[in-house]
């Protein structure tokens, strides 16, 4: 499962946990009924955030439909949101389209010459971006609202960016862009354009946020791999990151006040909680646990990536990651299983203090 938000399902009561659950399912089941079941690889938590953000907008809730047994919930059966509802259409497009624009990116930084020589992962993000791109743009009405075509030649501008620029804000500016034309496309699809605005702004600022905070989770193996990384190009230390993130999650907190829901407990639990989660995951629980600069933490190298294949197989192809709490071996990280309760100990911070 991808994304930069993992929700804190355990902080959840039934009602929203339900919630989140038809929303995510919701999302997987449209990607698996419109593009078959490879493409609910692509499944992207954020996207599902985004998939909950048009529902919180409209005045009704959306349509359920009953599922059958999955096991990637356990084999258990559930209440989803309707493949033809427009939520989860723009969850499965949103999802698709940070796919291709991930695999237009590892093509496009090798051939600028700003990532590790990986011929192996090269080629399978070459094969993969033209299928991600046509699926991505399928659902016509849905990418015309947040601009797809656009928003997939910006991103896939990105290498090039990053090949010139000395400013980190120009390095995450394409990030903030696509944050923002996803999140202003939410208030359309709802019917509440007068939230467009806001909305605009929550996305460019969140999109901000999750290039940063992927920066600084990279950074290492970044540095070890000799790959692009905005830090180490900008000499941007780790304590700075962590102020800028802070200061973007505050100004996304203040402005979803200025935004017409019809009911925000869902979508606070998952943005804000989310986030806040993500700082901690990322920088620890508190200020005492603040690097200053770049490279004091210390992560194993990864085995090269045709090693890392078929173990992300594994753990993806088989259902295992949404059953259970899991490392990706494609990026070492420790994921949550995204169906079931977490352990969240002393380190989860969803709360908005």
């Amino acid at each position: 499962m991808f994304g930069v938000l993992s929700p804190c399902v355990a902080h959840l009561d039934e009602e929203l946990g339900a919630q989140w659950r038809a929303h995510l399912c919701g999302v997987c089941l449209t990607l698996r009924s419109t593009h078959g079941q490879l493409s609910r690889l692509t499944t992207n938590t954020d996207a599902v955030v985004v998939s909950v953000l048009v529902d919180a907008q409209r005045e009704s809730a959306p349509e359920l439909v009953s599922a059958g047994r999955c096991a990637l919930r356990g084999m258990r059966g559930a209440q989803v949101v309707s493949a033809s509802d427009v939520s989860v259409r723009l969850g499965a497009t949103a999802s698709l389209t940070l796919a291709s624009a991930k695999a237009a990116d590892v093509v496009a930084e090798r051939a600028a010459g700003v990532a590790s020589p990986s011929a192996v992962r090269a080629e399978g993000a070459r094969w993969a971006e033209p299928r991600l791109r046509s699926r991505a743009l399928a659902d016509a009405p849905v990418s015309a609202a947040m601009g797809g075509g656009e928003l997939l030649t910006q991103l896939g501008a990105q290498a090039q960016v990053e090949s010139v620029s000395v400013s980190l804000g120009e390095i995450t500016e394409n990030a903030a862009s696509a944050g923002a034309a996803v999140f202003a496309a939410t208030a359309e699809l709802a019917g509440v354009p007068g939230n467009r605005e806001v909305l605009a702004g929550i996305g460019r600022d969140f999109g901000r946020c999750a290039h940063l905070l992927d920066a600084v989770e990279d950074l290492e193996r970044d540095r070890a791999g000799g790959d692009f990384n905005p830090l180490i190009a900008t000499g941007t230390t780790v304590e700075f990151a962590r102020t800028e993130c802070v200061r973007l999650v505050d100004a996304i907190r203040v402005a979803l006040d200025g935004v017409r829901l019809r009911d925000d407990r869902l979508l606070r639990m998952l943005l804000i909680g989310g986030l806040n989660r993500a700082l901690v995951r990322v920088f620890g629980p508190g200020p005492d646990a603040v690097f200053t600069s770049p490279g004091q933490r210390r992560q194993p190298q990864l085995p090269p990536f045709y090693k890392r294949v078929l173990p992300w197989m594994g753990v993806y192809c088989t259902g295992y990651a949404c059953c259970a709490d899991h490392t990706n071996p494609c990026n070492g990280r420790r994921h949550q299983a995204a169906c079931n309760g977490c352990d969240c100990c002393n380190v989860c911070d969803c709360c908005d203090c």
